[in-house]
């Protein structure tokens, strides 16, 4: 990194690209030193109007960062320094049969949890695998930050299986801290909050206020101010209440099962086929000449704050500072009940060497049964995919809470299974 950063973004045909690019014009050079940044994706129709928009978009800021495009990966990972992730296979058609199926059988049909974000993983984890391989071979120095879905098993599946330097990210908890010290702040002070769970199945379930744990008010607190949780991300209150924890909104999937399935049948359209209509805007936007910041149809899709996340990471390591942030990680004893080689989602301390867990011990019993089954279900689904075993992917559901069935199992898997032309035996 003498010379800059490299970066390599993996899928920047994505909509989601503008706001990394416009992450990194956010940082003056001395806070972030990138020079060059390459993209790379299979569809490269998408990935010429995304690649035309950053050059936009940088010599709009007037910074000196060179912009190099490919639907050849290996020659792009040369040097570089990080390579983010950030594929869709099978693209939003596949989405959508994976929000569509399960909901036909009363399972809520989302892309990161139960049997849809299950299939999304093994469709997913081969060409990750992939690249993971390949970055290994040609940048074995690089770090691999991840946002392709299901984060947290994608990055198990590539830690177990590659010797890729590689770390899980994602937005919600980060993004639930920012919420959570900002509302604190007036009564509380300064604050610092520690998760423990996986990818979208975490929980904030412990807050300091300088050296003096605070959760236990905090929480009250919190419960007192509505608006504060609803805007956060956070669970329901009343789970809150429930649980004693700050779990991110994804735990309303499985405490709230009937009614996030009801709400999600009586829905006109699936989030993916919103999601379409709205691409469909933003790459218009994209492909005007005159546009040269970030397109502003991109605020209608979700997801936003991630490239913050992104970058306060490649600052920690490139810079050597040992800041404190959530990823997943392997767990290597940290979470007490987890296996070492499994991935788990908590704060580490993140320097030039990468991300370190900080010790957890046990998970909190209210909601120790969900992250283990949920866990079992994550491992077993990585297994399924890496020896394409139905039996394991059946395994994988009957573990999964939004399932626990064995026949609705068996049907769900065979009926994704032809959906998306995989061929398990």
């Amino acid at each position: 990194m003498q010379n800059g950063i490299k970066m390599c973004i993996v899928g920047a045909g994505s909509s989601y690209s503008p706001e990394l690019i416009e992450g990194v014009l956010g940082y003056a050079h001395e806070e972030l030193p990138v020079t060059e940044i390459r993209l790379h994706d299979v569809d490269g129709e998408r990935l010429a109007v995304m690649a035309a928009l950053a050059r936009r978009m940088i010599a709009h800021a007037g910074r000196a960062i060179t912009v190099r495009d490919g639907d050849a990966l290996a020659p792009l990972l040369d040097g570089v320094d990080f390579v983010v992730t950030q594929i869709r296979v099978g693209g939003m058609p596949a989405r959508i049969l994976d929000e569509k199926i399960p909901l036909r059988h009363g399972v809520i049909g989302q892309e990161t949890t139960g049997p849809g974000g299950m299939f999304k993983a093994l469709r997913t984890i081969p060409p990750m695998l992939e690249i993971a391989r390949l970055v290994e071979r040609i940048a074995p120095h690089a770090f691999m930050l991840n946002y392709t879905n299901p984060s947290g098993i994608i990055s198990e599946a590539v830690t177990r299986h590659t010797g890729a330097r590689f770390i899980g990210l994602c937005s919600g908890l980060p993004g639930m801290q920012a919420q959570l010290s900002s509302v604190l702040q007036q009564t509380f002070g300064e604050t610092r909050s520690y998760c423990v769970g996986l990818n979208h199945l975490g929980f904030i379930h412990k807050i300091l206020a300088g050296n003096r744990e605070v959760t236990a008010e905090a929480l009250d607190y919190l419960l007192q101010r509505p608006d504060a949780v609803s805007t956060g991300g956070f669970a329901t209150p009343e789970i809150i209440r429930a649980l004693r924890a700050l779990p991110i909104g994804y735990v309303n999937y499985y405490l709230n099962r009937r009614q996030t399935v009801e709400q999600a049948q009586a829905r006109a359209q699936s989030r993916g086929e919103v999601i379409i209509d709205i691409e469909r805007e933003v790459f218009a936007e994209a492909r005007d000449e005159h546009l040269a910041v970030k397109p502003p149809a991109l605020a209608r899709r979700g997801g936003g704050g991630y490239a913050n996340v992104t970058f306060r990471f490649m600052q920690a390591i490139t810079f050597n500072r040992a800041d404190e942030l959530v990823c997943t990680v392997p767990n290597q004893g940290a979470v007490e009940g987890i296996e070492a080689d499994a991935g788990v989602e908590i704060v580490c301390r993140v320097d030039r060497n990468g991300p370190h867990p900080l010790p957890v011990g046990e998970i909190p019993l209210a909601f120790r049964g969900l992250v283990q089954a949920v866990k079992a279900y994550e491992t077993l689904t990585v297994e399924a995919s890496v020896t394409q075993s139905r039996a394991t992917a059946i395994q994988a559901l009957i573990n999964n809470p939004l399932v626990g069935d064995l026949g609705l199992a068996e049907t769900l898997v065979d009926e994704l299974l032809a959906a998306h032309g995989l061929r398990y035996t």
